[in-house]
C-alpha cells in the first residue's frame, strides 16, 4: 500500500508530524508527490492508495482519470478551503472527497464538516501523542503557543492581551513565522527539536492556542500529556479535546485578559486544570496507525 505525500515532511507542521508518525507504524510505503498524475499513473492497477489531503483534494479531475482502477483512500486534516477562505476551492474538493473510496479524517468536527459540504461520510482517526515528562511549571504568568505564528493560531489576540495586562505576564511562541507576520512584544522561539521544546514546555504555565479554524489541536494535546492545561478558541475541536483540562474563551483580547486574570488569581482552578491535564484521556501513535490500517 502507498502513502502519496510532498517530498518534504521536515517542516514542523502538525500534518507533517501526522503523516510521519502513520509511515513509521503502518505498513505503507512513501510515494513522493511532484506530480500527482505522473505518481498515480504509476502505480498498478488494483493498487491502493493513502492519499493525504493536501496533495490530492486540489486535483479532482487527476482522481477521476484513477479512481476506476485504484483503491484511493484520501486523508483529511482540514479542507484548503476552510484555511484559505477566500478562494474557491470548495467546489474542487466536494468533487474530490466524492471520487474516492474511502475518507479519513484528523478528528470529529471535520467528519462533520466533510459530510456537511459533500454528503461523505469519514473514519475519524485522531492523532497520537507519545509519553512525555510532567511539566515543572507551577505558576500563572507565562505562556507558550506551539504552532504556526500567522493570523489563523491567534497569537495576536493573545499579545495584545498580555500587552494590556503587562508584566509579569509574558507570552513565547514556537513555531515557523508565516512570512510577513510580525508580532512586536512576543518572544518568537522559531521552530524547536524536541529536547529544546520540551525544556519550553518545562517552563509553561498555560499553553494558548486561539485559532479561528483548527481540526484538532496536537500542540494542545501535547500540553495535555505534560500535565499543561490549555486556553482554547471555540473553533473545531478544540473546546472537546481540552475537555475539564482548559478554558475555552472568546478570541477577543479583552475577553482573553479578564480569563488570564482569573487563572493567575485562582489556585484552586490552576491545581484542578493542572489535574485533570495529567489524567485526560488521548491516543496513542499506534493506535492511530491501527485505524488508518483498518480502512486501507
Amino acid at each position: 500500500m502507498r502513502f502519496l505525500l510532498a517530498p518534504d515532511l521536515s517542516a514542523p507542521t502538525g500534518g507533517n508530524r501526522y503523516d510521519r508518525e502513520l509511515l513509521d507504524r503502518a505498513a505503507l510505503s512513501h510515494v513522493v508527490v511532484g506530480d500527482l498524475q505522473t505518481s498515480l499513473a504509476g502505480l498498478p492497477d488494483g493498487s491502493t492508495a493513502l492519499l493525504d489531503g493536501l496533495t490530492a483534494t486540489e486535483h479532482p479531475d487527476v482522481l477521476a482519470a484513477h479512481a476506476g482502477r485504484l483503491r484511493l483512500v484520501l486523508l483529511v486534516h482540514l479542507l484548503c478551503a476552510d484555511d484559505q477562505p477566500a478562494g474557491s476551492l470548495l467546489a474542487e474538493e466536494v468533487r474530490a472527497l466524492r471520487l474516492v473510496d474511502a475518507v479519513v479524517v484528523t478528528s470529529r468536527s471535520s467528519r462533520a464538516r466533510v459530510l456537511e459540504v459533500a454528503g461523505v461520510d469519514a473514519v475519524v482517526a485522531e492523532p497520537g501523542t507519545s509519553p512525555a515528562p510532567v511539566s515543572a511549571a507551577l505558576g500563572a504568568h507565562r505562556l507558550l503557543c506551539v504552532g504556526t505564528v500567522g493570523e489563523r493560531k491567534g497569537q495576536r489576540v493573545v499579545a495584545e492581551a498580555v500587552a494590556a495586562l503587562g508584566p509579569p505576564w509574558s507570552l513565547r511562541c514556537a513555531g515557523t513565522v508565516a512570512e510577513g507576520f510580525s508580532l512586536p512584544g512576543t518572544v518568537l522561539l522559531g521552530p524547536l527539536p524536541g529536547d529544546t521544546l520540551q525544556a519550553e514546555w518545562d517552563r509553561t504555565d498555560l499553553h494558548v492556542l486561539l485559532s479561528s479554524a483548527e481540526p484538532y489541536g496536537m500542540a494542545v494535546a501535547e500540553g495535555l500529556r505534560r500535565g499543561v492545561p490549555s486556553l482554547v478558541a471555540d473553533a473545531g475541536e478544540l473546546p472537546g479535546l481540552v475537555g475539564d483540562a482548559g478554558i475555552v474563551v472568546p478570541r477577543r483580547p479583552a475577553a482573553v485578559a479578564e480569563t488570564l486574570q482569573q487563572w493567575a488569581s485562582d489556585a484552586s482552578l490552576r491545581y484542578r486544570l493542572r489535574s485533570a491535564a495529567r489524567t485526560r484521556p488521548l491516543p496513542t501513535w499506534d493506535e492511530t496507525a491501527r485505524i488508518v490500517g483498518g480502512v486501507l
